[in-house]
């Protein structure tokens, strides 16, 4: 089960302009309009459409026709960003991702309630935004904008679950999430910008402000469900916005780095590996005491000196949100 929470805050310039391009003209990821048919749906006697394309069948009540039409151009790039850090089964293994847009939150709540009974508790806790269980998303609109990246996010995650069975760390799983929410529309092409995501960015710049930032170790073994659960909104910001500068130095920080080895845990992803060298990590000398599952991920692929890392990572942190490092 995969929820995220998330708040208003993704804004670029010329979206709005570029989403009345991206509907109007279907220009895609291969500059060549994204195929779909379009069907009535309904759920509880509440109207919708539903729009099936190669890898998505998406069940819309919106209101919004023109954010309703961009849908499939937008989804199927996200699905590119997805397949380009985590390549599917060469076999296609996987169903259609089943992607639910519901125009406001009493339907989302509605659909959340009759259909997600047990985790219904923890979903209702999510102030904006939507959930993903299996390769089921379900998110509500909010605005254009803020309504795109989160379907980005949570359609990491149910491309993961349609895909891979490995049991990922939540600071991996979110912060691969977390890395495919921001994105900008030139020229009405959904163009993917990971190290830009303004919202995450200043709720990294107000933690570092407050000293609130997590250690490496407590990052590495936290769960995203239990941080909603305690329903700490600046906690919950935090850790989502530490996930994703970690998955971000890791790829493009330390002049690289640590890079190789991120490509390698992914790499172990796909193959089914990733487990069994957590396993061995969690066993070594290195690894003192109780070692979580997140931690021992880090260990095997990464590195096994983690303050080195924290240091680095920290130098790092203050340099992707423009603060002077202290003397």
């Amino acid at each position: 089960m995969n929820i995220c929470k998330h708040h208003r805050g993704w804004i670029s310039s010329g979206l709005l302009l570029g989403l009345v391009a991206f509907a109007v003209c279907g220009c895609s990821s291969h500059d060549e309009a994204i195929q779909f048919t379009e069907e009535p749906w309904s759920f509880r006697k509440i109207s919708g459409t539903k729009l099936s394309t190669e890898h998505f069948d998406i069940h819309s009540t919106l209101r919004d026709h023109q954010l309703q039409q961009a849908l499939p151009e937008f989804l199927e790039a996200a699905y590119d960003q997805y397949s380009t850090l985590l390549p599917p089964p060469a076999s296609g293994e996987g169903k259609r991702l089943q992607t639910y847009v519901l125009n406001d939150r009493s339907q989302w709540d509605l659909y959340a309630r009759t259909n997600f009974p047990g985790q219904y508790p923890v979903f209702r806790k999510i102030s904006a935004g939507g959930f993903a269980v299996g390769n089921e998303c379900v998110v509500y609109y909010i605005q254009r904008t803020y309504t795109l990246s989160v379907l980005a996010h949570e359609g990491m995650h149910q491309y993961f679950a349609n895909y891979f069975s490995t049991r990922l760390p939540a600071w991996l799983n979110e912060g691969l999430a977390t890395y495919c929410e921001s994105y900008e529309l030139p020229s009405g092409k959904a163009r993917f910008t990971p190290q830009r995501n303004t919202f995450r960015l200043n709720a990294m710049r107000d933690a570092m402000t407050t000293d609130a930032v997590l250690p490496l170790r407590a990052l590495l073994e936290t769960d995203a469900g239990r941080v909603i659960n305690q329903g700490r909104s600046r906690l919950t910001k935090t850790y989502y916005a530490q996930a994703w500068a970690l998955v971000c130095f890791l790829r493009h920080g330390a002049n690289g780095k640590y890079a190789d080895g991120f490509q390698n845990m992914l790499n172990a992803i796909v193959s089914g590996e990733l487990e069994s060298a957590a396993k061995v990590a969690r066993i070594q000398p290195s690894a003192r005491g109780k070692t979580s599952y997140g931690e021992s991920v880090f260990r095997a692929y990464i590195t096994d000196d983690l303050d080195t890392l924290e240091a680095e990572f920290r130098d790092y942190l203050f340099e992707l949100v423009g603060f002077s490092k202290p003397q």
